[in-house]
């Protein structure tokens, strides 16, 4: 199996964004030299759920930090760019990152985005299917002209033409409304962001992934290799540790979830986003059960004993995302040991 980072920059109030870019970095620069497979980063505007709101310039940043780890950004929001802009740099990404470079598409779930940049909730869905189809074919190395709903333009030649294939570079999001079928259609591997599922759920949804992928012309392994799953992942030396160090963070990071995945109410305004309050506490029952079956909370056994369901369904890539919420640096930086010394030698 293949292990990757997820680097999130989210800020809330115990730091500051100077402290999180720093840190981050450091997690980054750990990463590489414990041999994790790749890193990852977001693509968010506007709030302190995320200070990342460029997937690509931080991919290139990273490239440049790095030396052979492999640099990914999970999401960009094909729903909020222009498919041809995108196109053009990634493609140019492919070139500067000689194959390191891995970019998952898909259309975003925070409401204040499309507000603010006047697309409408409803449409996203087809205005990504449109740019996934407008950045195949600019792939093409052919001139394409396009007439949609959304987008329009002229014959026009993109340059450069990326050196992989699409199926070599692009990871395609599943969740609401995309099914697993449909990254299959469009001939892209797929990329699952389940951490509030159980983890034998998403054991039984990717086993359903690799039947969908026997049954295409797809290449199963060299879909399989590139598919992956995230998940929220903090280790310490016992469970009970790693879960009452993640219990706060966790709380700040599920309240900034749902004020910004959920539209608002005739109660709920626009400056609650920005100015808020402490989150709601959750249950410590509920938490015990999310961290017992969701949450990769835990120690090394725990966790272990959790990636080997996932390893059985056929998953060969996780991205652990340690330090869901600004769990502080120290923890982060000795649950990546942990996860370095006792956990890799079990999978390598």
């Amino acid at each position: 199996m293949k292990f990757g980072t997820y680097h999130t920059y989210q800020v809330p109030r115990w730091t500051t964004t100077e402290q999180v870019m720093a840190d981050e970095l450091e997690r980054v620069h750990l990463a590489e030299s414990l041999g994790f497979d790749s890193v990852w980063v977001p693509e968010q505007h506007f709030f302190d759920y995320c200070a990342c709101p460029d997937a690509l310039t931080m991919v290139t940043y990273l490239l440049g930090q790095t030396t052979k780890v492999r640099v990914g950004a999970a999401v960009v929001n094909l729903s909020l760019t222009h498919p041809l802009r995108f196109a053009e740099r990634a493609a140019l990404l492919d070139h500067l990152g000689q194959g390191r470079v891995d970019l998952c598409v898909g259309r975003g779930y925070q409401w204040p985005q499309n507000v603010a940049f006047e697309v409408e909730e409803a449409t996203t869905k087809a205005r990504f299917t449109e740019s996934l189809d407008i950045v195949l074919g600019a792939w093409t190395g052919e001139p394409k002209s396009y007439d949609g709903t959304y987008f329009r333009f002229p014959s026009v030649q993109t340059w450069p033409r990326p050196v992989r294939r699409p199926d070599e570079i692009l990871l395609m999001s599943v969740g609401g409304t995309t099914p697993l079928e449909e990254t299959i259609e469009r001939g892209v591997p797929l990329a699952l962001s389940s951490p509030f599922a159980p983890v034998e759920a998403t054991a039984q949804a990717f086993s359903r992934y690799v039947d969908l992928l026997k049954a295409s012309d797809h290449d199963v392994d060299a879909f399989l290799d590139r598919a992956i799953i995230l998940l929220y992942t903090l280790l310490a030396p016992s469970s009970d540790e790693a879960r009452t160090i993640a219990k706060e963070p966790y709380e700040w990071h599920m309240a900034r979830l749902a004020a910004l995945s959920v539209p608002p109410g005739p109660d709920h305004e626009w400056s609650s986003l920005v100015s808020y309050g402490p989150p709601p506490e959750i249950p410590d029952a509920d938490y015990l059960r999310a961290t017992e079956t969701n949450l990769l909370f835990d120690d090394p056994d725990g966790f272990s004993q959790k990636i080997d369901v996932l390893r059985s369904a056929g998953v060969r890539n996780i991205v652990t995302w340690m330090g869901v919420g600004g769990v502080a640096q120290e923890h982060v930086l000795r649950s990546m040991r942990l996860f370095a010394e006792e956990v890799r030698p079990r999978f390598a």
